[in-house]
């Protein structure tokens, strides 16, 4: 039925808006903040590992948004030239969405793991020499681990030394390219999709629901309606106990710890049923909120089946089956993530082909009426197009790794970025991370052998760019920001290219504040998660160099079974309407997001059934004020007591991410 669709069709859908401008001043405003954001929240995440900028609605943002909504509206009244149009509030929220999370995902993987390749190739770890040797000298600032470069950002500057930034310039010249070019890419992969799945597929994006009412874009008065209902309030100050009482017992023990994040432990001893031990508990008053907008199967399936996935072990234990447990879920997660983008291609055929058809009469210039409404997404196919070729042959020609090799890398990060961009746009999940590495895939299909261990620590070293994404990829913030600019009446083409401008931006900041901050403090006094990064990224290549894996009928089966599961979800979705399951419950079921957020996911969707049950739609509409409380309410309440203790450090984090 989708697949049938016709650019007329595509045009029919299209919502009938004239193009909103957003003034010179506001743009620069956007970059400025993007530069000052970025390296403060760099310097939280490498000294304290407070993640300001995680979530798909990430926290900084969020609190900086609502406190810009105030004084806009202030700015109204009193100097109307100076404030913002809601299209410009949009506008900012969007931009700042999509560079949020680049010091995070960048910054703590990529330039600590580079100068850790070379530091642990030295005689007093067990893989000397192991990795240094492959890799060509201008893409890190040494191969010597005794040099400055090296052993200052490991064993602290001398009295007097100046911060070795001028060895980093080569690599960085180098490795720029390819780090632009996977964000670039991932930009292109979801305008590709955006128009289908908004105006097609009209998925709910719940995440988007809650700037597009603090900007007031559907109706002018939302501002003002939002703030002024008591069902805000209420979910606000709801939301904000549990993270302050927490706080408030860090500071101050005598007050009583409410504990959100608590666990189950042992509630079998012995058996099968052990499978059900340890279950999270964790209570997150934001993911709350965005379940209760989540349709009901998904909010359904998002919360059962980690229990579903639960009992499945406990069924392998039944039939004798007590190891590889984690393995067989891992690779019934990769055939999952096939399965269900492969579906959404197939489903997108028709608009697919629409897209193709108009890319080729562009050379010629015969794109007529009925074509100019995928001009935009030819011209993102023929970028993505671009771009994928141009970082094949970077990764040939520049690094020296097989372009057979990258290719299968980046085709699983472009399966991996569409599938975290539709669970995003619609289950609404706040931070959400594949179970599995598409490189540690790689490695376990094919091993060491047809690899090569060249091609084992390069392929490595480029995953660390957003397939080593832990809950930061870059899919989930574009997809979210593209449709938050479309219902504020801002072109596609013009959203793209200054979300790539901003990235880039971002980049050059992160270049040039990370290293200063290394050697600033030296990899001892950074978090914790700094600390053991670069190690436990050479522990994990060094094994894989070192020891011979081989794919056991456990991960067979688990492809087999996983695929099967996946597909006959699909098909019970699009053959029976009102199935209860839906298969991004399945596709999400393995890996700690799910085992985070099932309950907060479970108690949001138990508020929307009530209210539905004894109150209806209407009623059902009148309370997502008190959803939207809850979300920025918990999110405010969290980024204050975080900058808190970046100033007043406690010796546990509020939450653990």
């Amino acid at each position: 039925m989708v697949e049938r669709r016709t650019a007329a069709t595509v045009e029919q859908l299209s919502l009938p808006f004239a193009e909103e401008r957003i003034r010179w001043h506001v743009i620069a405003l956007v970059l400025v903040l993007s530069v000052v954001f970025t390296a403060a929240t760099t310097w939280a995440a490498l000294s304290r590992h407070e993640m300001l900028g995680v979530g798909y609605l990430p926290r900084w943002v969020v609190s900086f948004f609502t406190v810009l909504i105030i004084l806009n509206t202030f700015l109204k009244r009193v100097m109307p030239t100076l404030s913002l149009t809601n299209t410009e509030l949009a506008f900012v929220f969007a931009v700042l969405s999509v560079i949020a999370s680049v010091p995070h995902e960048v910054g703590i993987h990529f330039y600590l793991n580079l100068i850790g390749l070379v530091y642990y190739s030295s005689p007093h770890s067990q893989w000397f020499g192991l990795f240094t040797s492959h890799l060509p000298g201008y893409l890190v600032p040494s191969t010597n681990f005794r040099d400055p470069v090296i052993l200052y950002a490991y064993e602290g500057m001398p009295a007097g030394a100046k911060i070795p930034l001028a060895d980093w310039l080569i690599p960085l010249l180098a490795w720029t390219p390819y780090i632009f070019g996977v964000y670039v890419l991932l930009v292109f992969l979801c305008l590709l999709f955006a128009r289908h799945w908004e105006e097609h597929e009209r998925l709910l994006y719940p995440l988007v629901q809650v700037p597009k009412e603090l900007a007031g874009i559907t109706h002018e008065s939302s501002v003002r309606s939002i703030f002024k209902s008591p069902l805000f309030w209420f979910g606000f100050v709801i939301a904000t106990l549990p993270y302050s009482l927490r706080g408030l017992h860090l500071y101050f023990p005598f007050i009583p710890d409410p504990q959100p994040q608590r666990n189950s432990g042992i509630l079998f001893a012995t058996g099968p049923l052990t499978a059900f031990n340890n279950i999270d508990l964790h209570f997150y008053p934001e993911m709350v909120g965005i379940a209760y907008l989540l349709s009901n199967e998904v909010g359904f399936s998002l919360w059962l089946f980690p229990f579903l996935r639960r009992a499945e072990v406990a069924l392998r234990m039944t039939l004798g089956i007590d190891m590889y447990h984690a393995e067989f879920l891992t690779f019934q997660s990769v055939a999952a993530y096939i399965v269900m983008a492969s579906s959404l291609l197939w489903l997108t055929k028709g608009y697919l082909k629409e897209i193709v058809r108009t890319l080729l009469k562009l050379p010629m210039q015969k794109v007529n009426d009925s074509s100019k409404a995928l001009l935009t997404e030819a011209k993102a196919l023929l970028g993505l197009i671009l771009v994928f070729g141009g970082l094949l042959l970077w990764a040939k020609f520049v690094a020296g790794a097989s372009a057979i090799w990258t290719a299968a890398l980046l085709l699983g990060l472009l399966v991996t970025g569409l599938m975290v961009a539709r669970i995003v746009a619609e289950a609404g999940v706040y931070i959400f991370a594949p179970p599995f590495r598409v490189y540690q895939v790689m490695f376990d299909a094919f091993g060491r052998e047809r690899l090569g261990a060249k091609n084992i620590i390069l392929l490595s070293a480029m995953g660390w760019v957003q397939v080593r994404s832990t809950g930061t990829m870059a899919t989930g913030y574009l997809t979210n920001s593209l449709r938050l600019l479309s219902l504020a009446r801002v072109s596609r083409g013009f959203s793209g290219g200054w979300l790539i401008v901003a990235l880039f931006l971002t980049l050059l900041v992160c270049h040039f504040v990370f290293p200063i901050l290394i050697y600033t403090y030296s990899v001892p006094k950074l978090s914790w998660w700094a600390q053991t990064s670069s190690l436990n990224t050479a522990n994990f290549i060094g094994q894989y160099l070192t020891a011979s894996r081989q794919l056991t009928t456990h991960h067979w089966w688990g492809l087999v079974i996983g695929a099967f599961t996946c597909w006959a979800l699909i098909k019970l979705r699009l053959n029976f309407v009102g199935f209860p399951l839906h298969p991004i419950g399945f596709v999400t079921w393995y890996g700690w997001p799910l085992d985070r957020y099932w309950l907060s996911v479970l108690l949001g969707w138990a508020l929307k059934a009530l209210v539905l049950r004894y109150g209806g739609f209407t009623v059902f509409q009148r309370c997502k004020p008190f959803a939207y409380g809850m979300t920025i309410g918990g999110t405010m309440t969290l980024t204050f007591w975080i900058l808190l203790r970046l100033f007043f450090p406690t010796a546990e984090s509020i939450i653990i991410d």
